[in-house]
């Protein structure tokens, strides 16, 4: 039988977590069915990102990511647009100082598929680390949960070491709350945040029929590191492997 994404229980949980009183107005005003013709509202963005834009709001992840993004920027930030543009760099990131979101488009393919290179980290079948290729789709999204956490101002985005200084394990893994966050949802010690890298990539694996392999860790393979070492770092993430299941389990509970 096909699943399903819960899209009841994920918008619950996503404006109870992100969404004050002030914000529900702006927010409501937005259609959940409107974004992507609405996107240009909000977002400013060079046409070649057009059809990514167009793979992000396909689900219902990508779309409230959206929603809560331009309502936030209303409240905090004058309403003014978060940008998406191209530049030369290696990886893609959020910048702050430029509220926006910057992406190499030649490091992928006409497909938005990643290059061979540099992918993510999931644990296979059999429970070993796995490698999954990067998308553009999902690299957008992830900076875009970085550039929402910014606006926000929440508390893992200001405390970068916190996680190294409560669970050093966790992290070695992530790197930091804020990287745990936006990749898996677990609000360290407290909460879920459905508006996620493993919710965003569990709703597109439905919507497209496509097996679903949540990442595991902020770190991935690099063709630039040594075999040896490369090798080594995958031992290491396998025995720390314990120590996230639990919190890597949050998204079963929007997939029926």
């Amino acid at each position: 039988m096909k699943h399903q994404f819960r899209n009841d229980l994920f918008f619950e949980d996503a404006e109870k977590l992100h969404l004050t009183f002030d914000d529900t107005w702006i927010y409501s005003g937005i259609e959940d069915a409107q974004v992507r013709a609405r996107l240009c509202e909000f977002v400013e963005y060079e046409p070649l990102f057009s059809s990514v834009l167009d793979e992000i709001c396909a689900g219902v992840v990508g779309r409230t990511l959206f929603r809560i993004i331009a309502t936030k920027s209303a409240i905090h930030m004058g309403g003014k647009k978060i940008k998406l543009f191209n530049y030369s760099g290696e990886v893609s990131i959020y910048s702050r100082k430029d509220f926006a979101v910057v992406t190499n488009r030649s490091m992928f393919d006409e497909y938005g598929n990643g290059l061979s290179s540099r992918q993510y980290y999931y644990i296979s079948d059999d429970g070993e680390i796995a490698t999954k290729g990067k998308t553009l789709a999902g690299a957008l999204f992830h900076e875009f949960c970085h550039a929402l956490h910014d606006i926000e101002k929440i508390p893992e985005i200001t405390n970068l070491d916190e996680l190294y200084r409560s669970n050093a394990i966790l992290g070695q893994t992530w790197d930091s709350a804020e990287e745990l966050r936006t990749i898996t949802g677990c609000v360290y010690g407290q909460r879920y945040d459905p508006v996620c890298d493993h919710c965003f990539d569990l709703c597109d694996s439905i919507v497209t029929e496509n097996s679903f392999h949540p990442r595991y860790s902020h770190k991935g393979y690099d063709v630039t590191i040594p075999p040896p070492d490369e090798l080594a770092g995958r031992r290491q993430l396998r025995a720390y492997l314990s120590e996230s299941k639990k919190i890597m389990e949050g998204w079963k509970k929007y997939v029926f």
